[in-house]
């Protein structure tokens, strides 16, 4: 074994039926038709890819700086509202 090969990382080969379920996941995920249907497989899909997890933490940052803008503006406004 040379160097080089001894410092790659193997990683698993998955099971037939771990390519068998991912396969049937992602007919299924073509497969999906309405928006709300799409809403709904998203954070499977998420986890799914690993990263679920992180995707969710992402939105409630995005939803907490949303709320923290939405009362500066709210703020503003008021402010704006007792000058006039």
């Amino acid at each position: 074994m040379t160097n080089f090969e001894e410092q790659l990382i193997k990683s698993p080969e998955p099971s037939f039926e771990q390519l068998i379920e991912g396969t049937q996941f992602m007919v299924g995920m073509v497969q999906t038709g309405s928006g709300t249907e799409w809403s709904q497989k998203i954070p499977e899909f998420e986890d799914f890819l690993g990263i679920g997890d992180e995707a969710s933490r992402m939105v409630q940052e995005q939803k907490s700086k949303a709320r923290i803008l939405q009362s500066i503006l709210a703020a503003e406004d008021a402010e704006e509202a007792r000058g006039r």
